[in-house]
């Protein structure tokens, strides 16, 4: 039996994370790959990508400076209903942690003006900005740097009654209102 085995289960919620920029008690700048992995638990999987890395629980991504091994990043780029495991990509649960998904919702796009109505409700301040000028796709972001960004297209899966096999549609949306949640991060270099 290990410590974390003796520990109750924690919820990490995801409503305090957009409010407050912290993942339970990890806070990007401050906190390290060992303290995502006493929160978490040691079942992660692993991206080594040289000068940084990364540690997922789900699609919640930790990425690290390999050197010093601290948090410079926490995302979930994998929040649009384009898949048949969307369970997996927002809700994440093991002996340690729960995720409380908040507005997240399983099989279920959400669109950008019903996360502004969240925000707005919720008294949560952001802005609306471009990646850069060249992109028409605006992110949300969030006094304290999260942002927040969305799809200009359903994703749907189709099976080819011929093959057996899936493909991959794409529709785009007219109305950036209707632009689907795709993720939420925040980055802090």
């Amino acid at each position: 039996m290990t410590q974390s085995d003796l520990m109750p289960q924690k919820t990490i919620s995801l409503k305090e994370f957009i409010r407050t920029g912290k993942f339970g008690t990890i806070e990007v700048g401050k906190s390290t790959k060992q303290d995502v992995i006493d929160l978490m638990g040691e079942n992660f999987d692993f991206g080594d990508f040289y000068e940084t890395q990364i540690i997922k629980y789900g699609w919640y991504e930790f990425f690290y400076w390999t050197e010093t091994e601290v948090v410079f990043a926490i995302q979930n780029d994998h929040l649009q209903f384009d898949c048949s495991n969307h369970n997996e990509m927002i809700e994440y649960e093991n002996s340690q942690i729960k995720i409380d998904s908040w507005f997240l919702t399983v099989n279920k796009d959400i669109t950008r003006s019903e996360i502004m109505e969240i925000l707005t409700k919720e008294n949560i301040e952001f802005t609306s900005e471009r990646f850069s000028p060249n992109v028409a796709l605006e992110h949300l972001k969030l006094k304290n740097d999260i942002t927040i960004d969305f799809s200009d297209e359903i994703r749907t899966w189709a099976e080819d009654k011929i093959t057996g096999e899936y493909e991959r549609h794409e529709e785009p949306i007219a109305q950036q209102k209707d632009y689907v949640l795709n993720g939420i991060r925040l980055f802090r270099y």
